[in-house]
């Protein structure tokens, strides 16, 4: 039974360390996640403010069909950088669930290692007694 309790630690020890790994990739992917935002915001201001800069010099030449052309590049752009961003909130909210899900489990798995340790414990002061 000594062993038992030894593999009891050793399988405790690998479930923390499987958490602290969770929690590791989980800072990673919000990090990148954050990154990829920021990213896309600034492509998106420097795309607006090309197509403004156009549209002003056409709007100086007095090219009206050529500025509407650059306002709706403009909107488009904003509906792009719209639903992309829906799309990294999107899986933001997937990798957070999946996250908690996973550290759930781990947690439920060191629990129930604990009470098997302690269990262990317990049956090992009952045969010093009876023994």
């Amino acid at each position: 039974y000594g062993g038992s309790s030894t593999f009891c630690r050793f399988s405790l020890a690998m479930a923390e360390q499987c958490l602290r790994g969770e929690e590791l990739r989980a800072r990673h992917q919000a990090a990148l996640l954050k990154l990829r935002k920021k990213a896309l915001r600034e492509k998106a201001r420097a795309e607006l403010a090309w197509l403004d800069h156009q549209k002003r010099c056409l709007e100086n030449l007095q090219d009206s069909k050529g500025a509407s052309a650059m306002a709706a590049k403009q909107h488009k752009i904003l509906t792009e950088l719209k639903q992309e961003q829906a799309e990294i909130q999107h899986l933001q909210n997937i990798y957070r669930a999946a996250h908690q899900e996973r550290k759930l489990l781990l947690k439920q798995q060191r629990e129930i290692l604990m009470m098997q340790h302690s269990t262990a414990q317990l049956q090992e002061k009952l045969r010093n007694l009876a023994g």
